[in-house]
Parts: C-alpha cells; sequence; structure tokens
C-alpha cells in the first residue's frame, strides 16, 4: 500500500522507524542467514534529536483551529492578567504579583499568526504595556 502527500519530516520519522536496529538485540541473538544485516556500527539516533522529530511531528499535525485556540489562549491571558490588576486596584490588593505577572506575560508574548487574532494581540499588548508604564515597570 502507498500513501501520498505524507511531508518530509514525517516521511523522516516513518523512513527512521522501519528500520532494523541491531543495538536493542538480547546478547548472543544475532540475525542469521541472507537477511542478516552487516554488523558494521552505524551512526545512532540521540535522544533529543529524536523528541525534537517527534515534537516536529506533532506540531504538524496540530489542526488550524487547535493552533487559533492556543493562539487565542495567549491573548486572553494577558487580558485575565489585566482584569486582575483592575480587580487588586479596587479593592487594595496587592498590585505587585499582578503586574509581575504581566511583565513575564510581555516578555514571553509573540503575534499569533492569525491576521484576525493579531488586531486583538496588538491591543491587548499595547493595554498591558500602558499599565506597566503606568506604574513605572519598564517594558
Amino acid at each position: 500500500m502507498r500513501v501520498e502527500g505524507i511531508s518530509l519530516p514525517v516521511r523522516a520519522v516513518l523512513n527512521a522507524l522501519s528500520r532494523t536496529d541491531t543495538s536493542f538485540r538480547l546478547p548472543g541473538t544475532a540475525l542469521a542467514g541472507p537477511e542478516a544485516p552487516p554488523q558494521t556500527p552505524g551512526p545512532s539516533l540521540q535522544a533529543a534529536t529524536s523528541v525534537q522529530v517527534l515534537i516536529a511531528v506533532a506540531a504538524m499535525n496540530e489542526s488550524p483551529q487547535q493552533r487559533r485556540k492556543q493562539e487565542a489562549k495567549r491573548v486572553d491571558k494577558g487580558l485575565g492578567l489585566l482584569e486582575r490588576l483592575h480587580d487588586a486596584s479596587l479593592g487594595g490588593a496587592s498590585e505587585a504579583e499582578v503586574l509581575e505577572a504581566l511583565e513575564q506575560w510581555v516578555a514571553e508574548f509573540s503575534m499569533p499568526d492569525n491576521p484576525q487574532l493579531q488586531q486583538l494581540a496588538r491591543d491587548v499588548e499595547l493595554r498591558v504595556k500602558v499599565e506597566l508604564a503606568r506604574h513605572d515597570r519598564l517594558v
């Protein structure tokens, strides 16, 4: 059976998984006969490389709806922090924790790929920066 439309990274992972690896054999259980592979040591896959490939494959399998949902959650986190800052300023609670969380959010923030979400994300980011500047926090 031949499956078409598989991207290059997925094909590389499938090819790597389909190879016979003699390093996982029990001692004394070598293959005999014509199907025995040559006993030359080949390059072994490093754990970090294979994990990175698996992460890349998982990211490729992510649907556009899932990506938009994750991007929207990141923007929503900024909105939630702004609401917490507003509540802290009204209730007299400590604003320092919320301001630190806002600083961290701005440092980790990246613009979403979705053009419809980008304008909203810019507005939230600008508002967070304004609030940080208002409280004498460097951005």
